[in-house]
């Protein structure tokens, strides 16, 4: 069974406390609109500091978004650990662009993470509905 407890949280001391304090109930409008400005049809790659500016806002978004509370039938379907899982490991400081990979790259990881948050999110949507 995934848990939230198990995430590896990355970034600055700053940055993750800044998160921990912002657990308002969640808004999924702000969340789907970084998400379809990433995965959006483009004909080129955006420049890099665009890239590195919506990266940071969809790992937020994903980090908050593992921070809810799913019921356990829902944590326990191989679909939602397969989520997680992902999210987990394109969080992790192994994975994350570095500011010599490439635009290409970072743009790729960006959509890699706009995918997988919008898949947990999907799942949050399917917790809410009544």
């Amino acid at each position: 069974m995934v848990t939230t407890t198990e995430e590896d949280v990355s970034g600055t001391d700053e940055e993750v406390q800044a998160n921990i304090h912002t657990d308002s109930p969640l808004d999924a409008d702000p969340i789907q609109k970084a998400i379809d400005v990433v995965t959006g049809a483009r004909l080129d790659v955006p420049p890099r500091d665009v890239i590195d500016q919506h990266t940071d806002e969809l790992a937020n978004h994903a980090r908050r978004l593992l921070r809810e509370d799913y019921p356990a039938g829902q944590q326990d379907s191989p679909a939602v650990r397969t989520v997680f899982r992902a999210l987990y490991q394109l969080l992790g400081t192994p994975y994350r662009p570095a500011p010599d990979t490439s635009d290409y790259t970072a743009w790729m990881y960006s959509r890699n993470l706009a995918n997988a948050t919008h898949a947990l999110l999907d799942v949050h949507r399917q917790d809410q509905m009544p």
